[in-house]
């Protein structure tokens, strides 16, 4: 399965070194997460995706296409502004054996999460992805080989003037 996922550069010490990428509680951005990530966690092993209880490491769909859409999905979530914010991280594109992957509805998850973080009680995740959803499908690993990198890159920024090109029938590199 073609995935791809942003992660901070010292992650190619780690694939280097240890030969895999794995999560680690102490590098979770936003603490209040961390229940939903057990959550997560404890999903993976319902499923026979042991991850050592470690947090997931998160990827999307697709391979990596490199453009807007995988910029623009990237900003969203970490919030860079700067070029040295955006020297922190790379893009992986990732070719995965499907049986470790465990894929859900980003739309449904931050529900979850937002009732979950919100104190709106212990709501149940919904872990089917719909149709209408192949857009907004988020992929959740125990863990990242590096055999599965089929390359890497710097993040870059949103370009808007791509976007501009593309709806004008031009063609944007």
């Amino acid at each position: 399965m073609r995935l791809w996922t942003v992660q901070h550069r010292a992650v190619l010490k780690s694939l280097e070194d240890a030969g895999e990428l794995v999560g680690n509680w102490d590098r979770i951005m936003v603490p209040n997460y961390r229940a939903c990530y057990e959550e997560m966690v404890a999903e993976m092993a319902r499923r026979g995706l042991d991850g050592g209880g470690r947090p997931p490491v998160w990827a999307w769909t697709g391979p990596d296409t490199r453009d807007n859409r995988v910029a623009l999905a990237a900003e969203m979530l970490l919030s860079p502004r700067t070029p040295e914010e955006y020297a922190r991280y790379v893009v992986l594109d990732l070719d995965v054996p499907d049986e470790v992957v465990l894929l859900s509805s980003y739309g449904r998850w931050n529900d979850f999460m937002y009732a979950i973080i919100m104190g709106e009680g212990s709501p149940d995740m919904d872990w089917a992805i719909g149709r209408e959803e192949l857009n907004g499908v988020q992929a959740c690993l125990g863990r990242v080989a590096a055999g599965w990198v089929l390359g890497v890159r710097p993040l870059e920024p949103f370009r808007p003037e791509e976007e501009d090109a593309d709806e004008e029938g031009g063609i944007s590199s």
